[in-house]
């Protein structure tokens, strides 16, 4: 039988060996180990930049029009650091964006015009992005230099509503004026310096026999049009009271959740415009200015003041030596249903009445009427990020 031979030093190699290939594991798993982590923090990342452009892109549709929410647009390619365009679908303007900051990152939501307005049946069409950014965390300190983003859109429709302005005073319940002192006056008193026109409407629009009282005090053209029937002037109305009603104006006050705004309110914000929504009848307890949306009967007594547009769903009581000037429309419960019956229904004009039309108020008040609206199943949750 042969000897066996030595083995000296074979310890050695062995231990070597072992080292390698348990280094080699130990390094195996640490990358496995750093490759999920790093994969699970960018997925975190997305996600959070996912949440980051659509809270970016719901911001900028809702808030738009609030001053200094814009912090750039665009026009005819020009840049500036100036508010959101007053209407983005004008044939200068290319596109408006700005930067929305949230918590843990920031959004930048562009809007880019696609088709202009034509008229009323083809509105202007906008297709708006909104990328997220996180800046959270960073995926590893190899990409200290990168944030996450993720970039969704879709495609809006400007809508360019305005309040329709016939007359001065639009009573659609009627209009009883007592006295013959005051003013009720279509004459635009809007100078063409303030950016308005010279054109002349009605002093009042009301349905044909349901106007009553003195008319001395009316001026416009013409001074005062009862010509159509109360089915016929409804038709002719652009304003979607039922819309308003359930909702779809966002108002600034809620009344009587949130008290009407005091005199000091707007001593305190004089470029302040808000949307101010009554949910009962009411006094007007102070002189403002903005959009009033009053779901019932309405009272306006003593010497108060109101610039910009009135909105009353029931009738509308004019009380002493006050003045308004915008627009007046009352009686507009009727454009749900139902039609007015006797003087019961009317809108009172007591006393030394002012309503005269100013369309620079009209257009301040009813800057909350002009919004993107999404156009149903465009929305795009993974865009190219550019």
């Amino acid at each position: 039988m042969p000897k066996l031979q030595s083995r000296n030093g074979f310890a050695l190699p062995m231990a070597l060996i072992v080292m390698i290939v348990l280094t080699a594991g130990i390094a195996a798993g640490w990358s496995a180990t750093s490759s999920e982590v790093v994969t699970n923090a960018a997925h975190r990342g997305d996600n959070r930049a996912y949440n980051l452009a659509e809270a970016g892109l719901e911001q900028f549709l809702a808030r738009r029009n609030e001053a200094g929410f814009c912090t750039n647009s665009s026009t005819g390619g020009v840049i500036s650091a100036t508010a959101c365009l007053a209407d983005p679908a004008a044939a200068n303007a290319d596109s408006e964006w700005t930067r929305v900051s949230l918590t843990g990152g920031y959004a930048d939501v562009k809007s880019i015009l696609v088709r202009k307005y034509i008229g009323d049946t083809l509105p202007a069409i906008f297709f708006v992005r909104s990328t997220g950014v996180d800046t959270s965390t960073k995926v590893n300190a190899a990409t200290s230099g990168f944030n996450a983003q993720r970039t969704v859109g879709m495609y809006a429709a400007w809508s360019k509503a305005v309040v329709d302005v016939q007359g001065a005073w639009f009573a659609l319940s009627g209009l009883t004026k007592n006295g013959n002192a005051g003013a009720i006056s279509g004459v635009d008193q809007c100078s063409i310096a303030d950016g308005g026109g010279t054109d002349t409407v009605a002093g009042a629009i009301v349905p044909s026999g349901q106007f009553s009282g003195n008319t001395s005090a009316f001026v416009g053209d013409p001074r005062i049009d009862s010509s159509k029937t109360f089915a016929q002037i409804k038709a002719s109305v652009k304003l979607d009271w039922a819309g308003i009603v359930a909702g779809a104006i966002t108002a600034d006050f809620d009344v009587p959740t949130v008290s009407f705004p005091n005199a000091t309110y707007f001593s305190n914000n004089p470029n302040a415009w808000p949307t101010i929504r009554i949910r009962r009848p009411f006094t007007l307890p102070n002189a403002g200015r903005g959009m009033i949306i009053a779901d019932s009967n309405f009272v306006i007594s003593g010497s108060n003041m109101w610039d910009g547009v009135v909105l009353v769903g029931g009738a509308l009581t004019s009380n002493g030596n006050n003045t308004t000037a915008g627009a007046t429309l009352s009686g507009l419960n009727f454009l749900l249903g139902g039609s007015p019956g006797n003087s019961s229904d009317d809108s009172d004009a007591n006393g030394t009445k002012t309503y005269v039309y100013n369309s620079c108020n009209v257009s301040k008040a009813a800057a909350g009427l002009r919004t993107y609206k999404q156009w149903a199943n465009t929305w795009a949750d993974n865009l190219p990020v550019w």
